[in-house]
């Protein structure tokens, strides 16, 4: 199988093995794995832009860095190629990672990404499904996810609109709005307001620094050592709190 050029305007550099292994000779699940470099300078660019499909995905922020850096392991079958570019879009760093149309009867193909941006750099992620770490940013993150875990560390403001999987929101130095459809959830350490609309799962916060406003479906609540306390709806499960320091509205 040879992998379809990629067009990368803008792109710094490309680095491509140029092996493909064989990883599943039983066809249950992807045949070819090729693995590929990407880097771009981060010069005038203020936000990365995502649209990533299945795999998992891990973002690095780092003080100081110039360049955004990308390291991809891409498992498929042969006759399915990926689309993975990097290219710069106005102020913004434009990042695809996803395949071209395929009909598989096994397990589909996917992307698993390595990215490494510049701490202060915005993020907006819209992702289909596999596990989410986004760690050492202090900029806005707004994310749109299928399935999979999400773990968030650090960050000022998070939007956050999730399917399914568990997840994880700590040491945010902002608000955070979360819609989520199903999965547990964790979120200690914010210094701003809160706000969950949760459809089912265990619901833990603890350590905020303003308002917390929770519309939940089913699963425990535990709410700990937060400026104010707003319950919409608690559904069914239990529902516990302490060290309130402010109004509790219960509706």
């Amino acid at each position: 199988m040879m992998l379809r050029p990629i067009a990368l305007a803008g792109l710094t550099a490309l680095f491509l093995t140029g092996c493909i292994i064989n990883v599943n000779g039983a066809g249950r699940g992807p045949s070819e794995h090729t693995h590929q470099s990407l880097q771009l300078d981060a010069n005038g660019l203020n936000a990365l832009v995502a649209e990533t499909g299945a795999g998992a995905l891990e973002i690095q922020g780092i003080v100081g860095l110039t360049h955004i850096k990308l390291e991809a392991d891409i498992y498929t079958y042969e006759g399915i190629n990926p689309i993975l570019t990097l290219e710069k879009d106005g102020d913004s760093a434009s990042l695809i990672a996803n395949f071209e149309r395929y009909n598989v009867s096994g397990n589909s193909p996917y992307i698993d990404l390595i990215v490494k941006v510049p701490a202060e750099m915005k993020m907006d992620i819209d992702d289909g499904s596999g596990s989410i770490k986004i760690q050492g940013t202090s900029a806005d993150i707004a994310i749109k996810d299928g399935s999979g875990s999400l773990e968030v560390e650090g960050g000022r403001n998070l939007n956050i609109e999730d399917g399914s999987g568990s997840i994880v929101l700590s040491d945010v130095n902002g608000s955070i709005m979360l819609d989520d459809g199903s999965g547990s959830i964790e979120i200690m350490h914010v210094n701003g307001d809160v706000t969950v609309n949760d459809g089912s799962g265990s619901l833990d916060i603890e350590k905020v620094q303003g308002m917390v406003t929770i519309d939940d479906g089913s699963g425990s609540i535990d709410v700990n050592d937060t400026k104010g306390l707003r319950i919409i709806e608690a559904g069914s499960g239990s529902l516990s709190f302490d060290n309130i320091d402010g109004k509790v509205n219960m509706q």
